[in-house]
């Protein structure tokens, strides 16, 4: 089993850390329903793009990724005092659509299947049985 490296570790760690400080730290009362996705590091540990998605439309969704953007010197700040160590990697923040991507797939696919249960009349078509 492969052992998780200190990247993967420090990137899981600012995931969780981030969540809790956008849920408890950022008191703006327009910031939408945020969930924190993803954190990937950059190889020398410098650099880290957090992922997030919104619950609601196009509107919330801008609105919450400016006030994350305004807010990113208060939540690294707060990471500074919850990591151990020497510097808190630069944060950016970055849309996750990958929900509404699979969602959309998957509605697109029962629609296939249901097309497919409306054309076929129980006959085979130029099959032998």
């Amino acid at each position: 089993m492969r052992e998780f490296s200190r990247k993967d570790r420090l990137a899981d760690q600012i995931k969780r850390e981030v969540a809790e400080i956008v849920q408890n730290v950022i008191k703006d009362p327009n910031l939408g329903f945020v969930t924190i996705t993803d954190a990937e590091l950059s190889g020398d540990l410098r650099f880290a793009r957090i992922f997030y998605s919104v619950l609601g439309d196009d509107h919330a969704k801008s609105k919450s990724g400016r006030i994350l953007d305004k807010s990113i010197g208060v939540i690294q700040s707060e990471l500074a005092g919850r990591l151990k160590i020497r510097n808190v990697p630069l944060l950016s923040f970055h849309l996750d659509e990958s929900a509404e991507y699979g969602s959309r797939m998957d509605k697109l696919f029962k629609e296939i299947e249901a097309e497919r249960g409306k054309n076929d009349d129980g006959s085979n078509e130029g099959g032998t049985d």
